[in-house]
């Protein structure tokens, strides 16, 4: 798949004009997007060209379709907490979303074995800490069911380990998963987790393959939604 963004230059006399400007919110997703695929970027389909209302329309649309019934009303809330942190940390929102789908599969209620809550499946330890450096309004364990708030503390925890690992996908990643201090004491043993990060960037193209479809933003969801079903079925019979 190919992403290819064509800045035209115009003259006018011996003065050039400016070039025309990229809107900050795909400029943010399209740079993401080169730091997360590296190499394979250019073989990637992620369009270039998108207006920001088509994104929003995209991940509002696939955020309702994720989500539970019982949780259907909260989707614009969650859509938007998305966009916002997205946007706040630099972040591809499809990226944001494949980590939830991978995560909770869009539950906000989902408790994991050690005590990862909600959307991101966040240990409360974890978002204390985030909250405190990043100035996020942070309750107990209880706001992690908040799906809003869930979604904003997933996001810092993201932009810290990614400031900590040297915007190395690979491993912040891995770190999201693992914790920080477990990824360094496996890579000194040359252990090179990759499991979590492939499962996420897979989720990540299953997303992408809806958007890239010509359609209104309930098409693309529904296309989205399908393929992410499909992957998440095969990942779980390997």
């Amino acid at each position: 798949m190919l992403v290819q963004l064509v800045v035209l230059m115009t003259g006018f006399s011996l003065m050039a004009e400016a070039a025309p400007r990229v809107p900050a919110s795909v400029a943010i997703r399209l740079n993401h997007a080169k730091e997360l695929l590296g190499g394979s970027y250019k073989k990637k389909v992620l369009k270039a060209n998108e207006s920001a209302s088509e994104l929003t329309g995209f991940v509002t649309a696939t955020t309702r379709k994720f989500l539970p019934k019982a949780h259907q009303k909260e989707a614009q809330g969650i859509a938007k907490a998305i966009l916002e942190a997205s946007s706040e940390f630099e972040l591809d929102p499809v990226f944001l979303m494949a980590v939830i789908q991978n995560e909770s599969s869009f539950n906000p209620r989902r408790k994991g074995g050690v005590g990862e809550i909600g959307l991101m499946q966040i240990r409360p330890s974890t978002a204390a800490w985030i909250a405190g450096l990043y100035g996020i309004e942070y309750e107990g364990e209880d706001s992690l069911y908040d799906a809003e708030t869930n979604v904003w503390i997933g996001a810092a925890l993201l932009d810290k380990l990614r400031n900590q690992f040297d915007s190395s996908s690979r491993l912040y990643l891995s770190a999201y998963n693992l914790g920080p201090k477990k990824l360094r004491q496996m890579l000194k043993e040359n252990k090179k987790p990759k499991e979590y990060v492939q499962a996420v960037m897979k989720r990540y193209i299953a997303l992408y393959s809806g958007f890239t479809m010509k359609g209104d933003s309930k098409l693309q969801s529904a296309i989205a939604w399908k393929n992410t079903l499909n992957l998440t079925r095969k990942l779980a019979r390997n």
